[in-house]
């Protein structure tokens, strides 16, 4: 049997594929996009778990890796654990929902005819879930080394046979909703056709890896492909999304005081869960040679200005000389960013919910308006009134 999370209410907005869903997460009720807390800042600093307590209202961990063969095989062979370094499962997580986002770096299928042989990982993902299943995604392609190129890992065939596997093998004496995984990787009538036999299969609750890119206007368009379909088959009241491993910025530029933020943009491409931050392979490769450890440790520790939409450096920022220092801190700045975008999620909510859109508040902000001459606001925003006449 099919599981999806109930969504009580769908409010969509007519301009845009923002949209507040009201859902249940184990005891949490969902009300607005939330966004999920990066477990490694706590298990890193154990004392952030009483700012988290305090600074969040919906608490939700989460633990994403990459998963290569390699990985796979020794967890099959080991000890308890060993299992549990796998999921980089913590004792504080189990009071609250956490959720294990895994991207595969390989084709379980070309390996196998099916996915038997890796039940035994998919009995363990079970396990440490809770109250939600993430089917694992798969990196379409991966760069070799060795030949400088990019070798294709899977199909869109394998990629669905797959996804039907492992929903096979996670709903056995099931009760948690499922998730489904979609790769942006694959291109925009590839996403489609995902999306219909999505719709085919009744999986409604989906999760978008970003495997390190930024919400850019070719993501939203593959999003907005992908979500068309469910209008168009009359589900969308009924589709539960989930981003994870956005990039932060849209831009990196180590030189520049201020960087257009991606992450914010969560919800305005459908998101209802937006997951933690994730940064390509090798960040500033063409300039890492002339930047010194403290511009580099400077840089990264940039903040979100919810009154521009910018990432900005500390010494562009009006905080005091104490907390600039506490903010050089990795942990210590992931969850400050994680909580402030947190809360302008909440704004965008109540704006929405107040004025009935939400394209005014989001089109004053000053990167939306510089960001290629605005190029961001023209993509997010339509005036038609259906989501499936923008095509």
């Amino acid at each position: 049997m099919v599981k999806n999370l109930e969504v009580k209410e769908n409010i969509p907005d007519k301009r845009s594929l923002f949209n507040i869903k009201k859902f249940k997460i184990g005891n949490l009720e969902i009300e607005r996009p939330v966004r999920t807390v990066d477990a490694r800042i706590v298990e890193r600093r154990t004392g952030l778990l009483e700012e988290v307590r305090k600074d969040f209202q919906k608490i939700i961990f989460e633990r994403s890796r990459l998963v290569t063969e390699r990985d796979l095989k020794r967890l099959l062979l080991a000890p308890d654990k060993e299992v549990n370094r796998f999921f980089k499962f913590r004792i504080f997580m189990k009071s609250y929902p956490h959720i294990f986002p895994h991207t595969f770096n390989f084709n379980p299928l070309e390996k196998s005819k099916n996915l038997e042989v890796f039940s035994g990982y998919f009995s363990y993902l079970h396990s440490f879930s809770d109250p939600l299943l993430l089917i694992p995604n798969i990196k379409i392609e991966m760069y070799e080394e060795e030949s400088g190129k990019r070798k294709r890992v899977t199909g869109m065939k394998d990629y669905i046979k797959f996804v039907h596997e492992a929903y096979r093998m996670l709903d056995y004496r099931n009760r948690k909703p499922i998730f489904v995984p979609l790769s942006l990787r694959f291109g925009i009538d590839e996403v489609r056709k995902i999306a219909k036999e999505y719709i085919r299969s009744e999986y409604y609750s989906v999760w978008i890896d970003f495997e390190g890119a930024a919400i850019t206007p070719v993501k939203v368009s593959k999003i907005r492909s992908f979500i068309m379909e469910f209008e168009q088959a009359e589900r969308l009241n009924d589709l539960v999304v989930f981003t994870t491993n956005i990039k932060r910025e849209i831009i990196s530029n180590i030189r520049s005081e201020r960087t257009p933020a991606s992450d914010v943009l969560a919800p305005l491409v459908g998101s209802n869960l937006v997951g933690v931050n994730k940064e390509p392979p090798k960040p500033f490769a063409e300039e890492i040679g002339e930047i010194k450890g403290e511009d580099l440790r400077k840089h990264k520790a940039r903040v979100f200005d919810s009154s521009t939409y910018y990432y900005l450096k500390l010494d562009a920022t009006n905080y005091n000389v104490e907390m600039r220092e506490r903010l050089l801190d990795f942990e210590y700045n992931i969850f400050f960013n994680l909580k402030l975008i947190d809360q302008e999620f909440s704004v965008q909510a109540e704006t929405f919910l107040k004025e009935g859109n939400v394209e005014e508040y989001i089109t004053k902000k000053q990167m939306i308006k510089e960001y290629r001459d605005g190029e961001l606001g023209k993509t997010l925003f339509r005036q038609e009134e259906r989501i499936s006449e923008w095509f």
